[in-house]
């Protein structure tokens, strides 16, 4: 049974998909308790993940609390995240891993089943760290902040 999943492209790509709807899940929660402590963030959870972490960095970045520059630099990191899942599931994903964009302007490429293993790794770590960095940096210091006035 083991050996017909050798070279399998369909089980990591689906983990690409499915982390990234993780992370994406993750990310409209990490802006509703923003949005609760105060900050201004108006994007729609159904906007397009780049345009909502484009809304995320631009409302981090007018704070001056402690977290932010980590905050910033995370979703910064997202953006190539974003890019490489994007070549994908705006492609054509065929036999060995050969990978056929849909705009005629991009070239072709190949991937492996641990490349995409990889890839569903990094935004599932990625996903892990910036909820880390708000719900244990950026938030605490938000909530010291308004408590002291400031």
């Amino acid at each position: 049974m083991s050996d017909c999943l050798e070279g399998d492209l369909i089980r990591p790509l689906g983990l690409v998909t499915l982390h990234f709807g993780y992370a994406e899940a993750n990310v409209n929660f990490l802006l509703e308790m923003l949005r609760d402590s105060g900050v201004r963030i108006d994007v729609s959870p159904i906007a397009p993940l780049g345009k909502r972490l484009a809304e995320f960095n631009e409302a981090v970045a007018r704070l001056t609390c402690a977290g932010t520059a980590q905050v910033v630099e995370l979703l910064e990191e997202a953006q190539e995240l974003i890019e490489q899942r994007n070549s994908l599931v705006h492609a054509s994903v065929l036999a060995k891993g050969r990978v056929i964009p849909n705009d005629p302007k991009k070239a072709e490429f190949h991937v492996s089943p641990e490349a995409l293993a990889d890839l569903a790794e990094r935004i599932l770590h990625w996903k892990e760290r910036l909820d880390v960095a708000v719900q244990r940096t950026l938030l605490p210091a938000l909530r010291a902040s308004a408590t002291n006035g400031t």
